[in-house]
Parts: C-alpha cells; structure tokens; sequence
C-alpha cells in the first residue's frame, strides 16, 4: 500500500508545451535530467511501444503533484532508456508522447530508486462538464490529471476537453472555486477509444490508490444501482479492527464497484460541514450522574445523549463506538433545542453495526426523533430495521420521515432496502429533500421514493439511539438540515462518513 498523501496544491504553473486544452504531450520549462548514463537518476524506465519494441528520442516528463516548479526532462536514448535525478521525495506524474500514442503513470518517491515499465497506449478524448449544484455550471474550474500536462479549464458552460489521454483507468483532479462549502476532488476516469465513463467523486487523499495502474475493457458492463435489490457487502472490509483507518482499497475495486455517473455532469462534492447541525463521534463518554452517562455532541447544538445501562464504549471504525445491547440500553436527547424546526431537507449519516436479527413481525429503531406509541407523539423521523411492516417480506432497512405533526409514521413515507449486512460495519446515509426520500448503502443507492412530507413541524420529541430488543453499534453519528446528493455520499462514504 502506498503512503498517503493529501493534495494541498495544483500543478497547473506551466510545465510542458500546450498546457490548456493540450492535445499533445511535450516537456520543456523544466530541468534537463543527466540522461540514463548518469548514476544520479533515483527514477529510470525503458519506453516501449505497443508491441513491446524500445523507442528512441520520445521527451519523457516527471512533474511534482504538489510543487509546480519542480519538473524533469529527458529523452529517450537508442534502447528507450530515460531517468530522472529526484530529490525530494512525493507522488510525480510521468508521461510521454509519441504519434497517436501516449503513457502516464504516478509514482512515489520515498528516497529509494525506482524502475518503471513504461508502455506507450493507445489514446482517447476524455469530456464532461462540472457543475457546483445540478442546475450551476463551474466556468474557469482547474481540471487535469495530476503531474501531466493533460490540464485545461471549463468554458462558460462548464464543459471541459483532453485529447490524447492514454486508454485504460486515469484520475481527473479538479480543484474547487469555493473551498468554504465545496471540497477538491478527484474523479476515476475510464478512457476508452470512443467514450469515457466517469466514477466518483472520491476524496484526494485517496489518490495514491492509482499508483497501482488497473485497467477496463471498453466493452466491459457498466455497474449501475439496482434499487430493487439488497446493497452488498462494503468492498472495504471494515470492521473494528480497522480503528482509526481509512478504507483500503483499490482503483480496480472503485471500478468495479462504484457506480458510474449517469451522465458527464459531474459535480464538486459538499462540504461536511455545510448544514451539519449536530455530530456525535461516539469517541468521549462523560459520567452525569452514578447511573448515567453522556456522549457529547461534537457542534454544540443539543445537549448530548443520555445513556442509560451503558458503562463504556468499545472499538469502531473510527475510534470509538457506542453500543447497545438490549432494550435496557439506550441513549436519549431529550432537548435537541429544535434542530429540525421547519426545515425542508434532512440527511442522516452513521455507521451501523447490527447483529443477526431473526425473522418476525416487528420495527425497531435505531435513530430517530419519535415517541414510542403515546396518541401525543409527533413523530419526525427514524431510521428502523424491520420485517412485516409495511408489506416487507424479508428484514429490512427502513428510513422513514413525518411532519412532526402527528403519531406514527406512514408507509408510503419511507424507503426500504432488504438487509442482509448483519455482524459488519455498514455505512448508511438517508436524505430527504422535501420531495424525495432517499436511501444509501455503502455509498451506493440502494432505495428512493417521492414523499408527501414537504416541510417539518415544531416537535418537541426526543431523539432515541436504540431503547429496542437488540444488540446494535453506532459510530460518527451526523444530522444536517442540507439534502446531499449521490456524489456527497459516495465522498463521504471515503471519509467514513465525513469524519476526516
């Protein structure tokens, strides 16, 4: 696995010749490199073509991802041999160019010497647009593959070209305009010779995951979400032995298994923090009284969740996790100072850990703001299992939501997935947006619907973490008054959940 590291800064200083729009791929501004004969070069390669035969005279170019003046030349000699001379260490970009025929690749520098295979491929245009929201186009946004010369800008309609990008799996940077509410973010890019498909956003951190160079056959089908089926396993593996850590993964394994964007609309994910009301990380546990307990909430908004029947936290995905087993265990907030007061959007995130449930005819909650059965109740929203209910044949997730003016929640109301991921970690995200309600999986779609509930009343229930007979674990807990879209969860799912 390669060391992470986290991109503050663009490359776009120009490196090599037709920077914008560039169509073609040449190295110059930059240090002329000793040649292979020197024994200073700490990078060197062997350029070949298609058919595997060295190619001579072809200018090879090594940017910094970070600093945009350090850049490296050379040429390849009569056996296709070039090096560069690196001396401070991080992630380049190598490239080259030669006729119809182009090669990327990262690497990372860590101070020891590194031999790169390189392969000239066959190229294709990778095109799209980025907007901020669905209906705001970015014009003048920073686009590129990091360390290349393959950089341009959007044009007052958003669009973007590159030309002669190599074939196969390519990361596309593109740097936000409004860093406050909008993060970076780096796109997978399958180039093929007529079309690219696009998955993501994923967040920069995670680029090194493309020094591992996977590829895609154009013909290969595309993976799109079935709302009709249950959402499988996280292809992470996390589970509470990987406290404290970012999902490992691969980009053979974001292509495989992250949905491709529907369109060649991309867009900026939101900032985390936008709309965020209240987070609870599950990561502190202060003592209220001999018999309670308290887990703080992390934006000050309510006064925290009372725990009842629980001594300690235990190991999460991140950090700590709050778990409950049984009905005796539970946490409440009794005044959540009306967090969700007329609001018209609402997006929950956690990650969920529920053990093996037997079949029946219940619902239980695992979050929500509701009461529990009283004619006075008025219910706002829950995040259920259940089995029974609402014409469900097999347990399910359920999200569902209420105007806060009455007792009970409606059917034709929530979103169900069938669940089948018991005695895992599952990322789960619901999101209504005063039209639609929403349900992820692992930061895949796994159910939406069209509600009646446009806007939420004044309700003074309390928010339940559990108080059901069964065992459950909760971590990084976050509740906004902001509606997120596709993109925001699939970033934030590489975040686990937000929490960076």
């Amino acid at each position: 696995m390669f060391r992470r590291t986290y991109l503050g800064l663009f490359a776009f200083a120009l490196m090599c010749a037709g920077f914008v729009g560039i169509s073609t791929v040449g190295c110059s501004d930059g240090r002329i490199s000793g040649g292979v004969s020197e024994e200073t070069n700490t990078v060197a390669g062997i350029l070949v073509d298609g058919s595997g035969k060295a190619v001579a005279g072809v200018p090879v170019c090594a940017m910094h991802f970070t600093v945009d003046s350090i850049v490296f030349n050379d040429t390849t000699d009569s056996d296709g041999k070039f090096g560069f001379p690196l001396m401070k260490r991080g992630q380049y970009g190598v490239s080259a160019r030669r006729d119809s025929m182009s090669y990327y690749e990262s690497v990372d520098f860590e101070g020891s010497e590194i031999e790169i295979a390189a392969k000239l491929q066959k190229t294709g245009v990778v095109e799209g647009n980025f907007h901020l929201r669905l209906d705001t186009v970015s014009a003048g946004i920073k686009i590129g593959i990091p360390g290349s010369p393959w950089q341009t800008e959007t044009d007052e309609d958003g669009s973007f070209e590159l030309k002669n990008v190599p074939l196969g799996v390519q990361p596309l940077l593109a740097k936000s305009p409004d860093p406050i509410h909008f993060q970076d973010a780096i796109y997978v890019v399958s180039v093929g010779k007529k079309s690219s498909k696009f998955r993501g956003p994923i967040p920069t951190g995670l680029f090194e995951i493309f020094a591992s160079k996977a590829t895609e056959s154009e013909s290969e089908p595309s993976h799109s979400t079935d709302t009709s089926k249950s959402a499988g396993e996280p292809f992470n593996g996390n589970d509470s032995s990987l406290v404290g850590a970012l999902p490992t993964t691969s980009s053979d394994e974001i292509v495989r298994d992250a949905d491709v964007v529907a369109s060649k609309s991309l867009q900026f994910p939101l900032s985390p923090e936008f709309g965020l009301r209240s987070w609870w990380s599950m990561d502190f546990l202060s003592e209220v009284t001999k018999d309670t307990k308290k887990v703080g909430d992390a934006r000050g908004w309510t006064e925290g969740i009372l725990l009842y029947g629980v001594d300690s936290l235990e190991n999460g995905p991140s950090q700590k996790a709050l778990a409950l087993y049984g009905a005796d265990e539970f946490g409440v907030i009794e005044n959540d100072r009306g967090i969700l007061d007329s609001a018209t959007a609402l997006t929950f995130e956690a990650w969920i850990y529920l053990s093996k449930l037997k079949s029946g005819e219940y619902r239980k909650n695992i979050v929500g703001k509701l009461g529990f059965g009283s004619p006075e109740d008025k219910d706002v929203f829950s995040i259920a299992v259940l089995d029974g209910e609402c014409g469900r044949e097999d347990i399910s997730l359920g999200f569902f939501i209420a105007d806060g003016s009455s007792s009970g929640f409606e059917c034709s109301d929530a979103v169900f997935s069938t669940y089948e991921n018991f005695d895992k970690w599952v990322y789960v995200t619901a999101v209504w947006d005063g039209k639609t309600s929403s349900l992820y999986i692992n930061g895949n779609l796994a159910s939406q619907k069209k509600v009646s509930v446009e806007r939420i009343g004044v309700s003074s229930e309390p928010i339940f973490f559990g108080k059901e007979s069964m065992d459950i674990k909760l971590d990084d807990v976050r509740l906004s008054t902001t509606a997120i879209t596709a993109s925001d969860v699939l970033y934030r799912y590489y975040l686990k959940g937000g929490a960076i």
